[in-house]
This record gives structure tokens, C-alpha cells and sequence, in this order.
């Protein structure tokens, strides 16, 4: 499977999820771009979606399931260079493990 498509597996989730796993550390990225975000052909989807698939990079790094807990922040700053809009994005990476029910 190719890298991209094996990062793109990683589970992002704003809350818990209902699996047993371990915590593997915790990780934040934060990304600036020079735009308006009222022009209209700004996607802040867009933005978001590049910001979680740099989450999903670190978690990829450790091997991991899922980045969960994850929270967003976003700041607009109209600075000497042009308007900026900015993404903060935090959350815990876990890895899944394996239980046996039964005996």
C-alpha cells in the first residue's frame, strides 16, 4: 500500500473512540496560510483537511491507529504581508490493540 493512502487510514476524531488502545504521545502542528478567508475562493475546508493529514503524518511516524481528542484552533491576522489565516491543531495518538474475549 502506498504511503499517502496508508496515512490517509489514520482515524482523526474530535472525541473518543470506542476501542481499547495505548497512548502514544501527543502531538501538534499548526499551519499559516496567506489568505483572506472571506475571499471566496478560499475553501477553509480545505485548509483543515491539510492541517488533520499533518496530524495523521505523526501519528503514521509512530505506527499508530488514530489521533483522537483532537482539537482545532483558528486565528485571523492581518499583518504587513497580507491577511494570514492560521490553524492550530493538537491531539493525543493512540494505537489499537488487540482484545480476547472469552476464554
Amino acid at each position: 500500500m502506498e504511503h499517502e493512502e496508508r496515512v490517509e487510514r489514520i482515524l482523526l476524531s474530535t472525541g473518543n473512540v470506542n476501542k481499547p488502545y495505548i497512548v502514544r504521545d501527543l502531538v501538534f502542528v499548526a499551519e499559516r496560510f496567506t489568505v483572506d478567508i472571506f475571499d471566496p475562493d478560499f475553501d477553509p475546508n480545505e485548509a483543515l483537511k491539510e492541517v488533520g493529514y499533518q496530524l495523521k503524518e505523526k501519528a503514521f511516524a509512530y505506527g499508530a491507529n488514530a489521533v483522537i481528542n483532537c482539537h482545532f484552533e483558528h486565528e485571523r491576522i492581518n499583518g504587513d504581508n497580507g491577511p494570514f489565516f492560521e490553524i492550530f491543531a493538537y491531539g493525543t495518538v493512540v494505537q489499537f490493540t488487540q482484545s480476547t474475549i472469552g476464554g
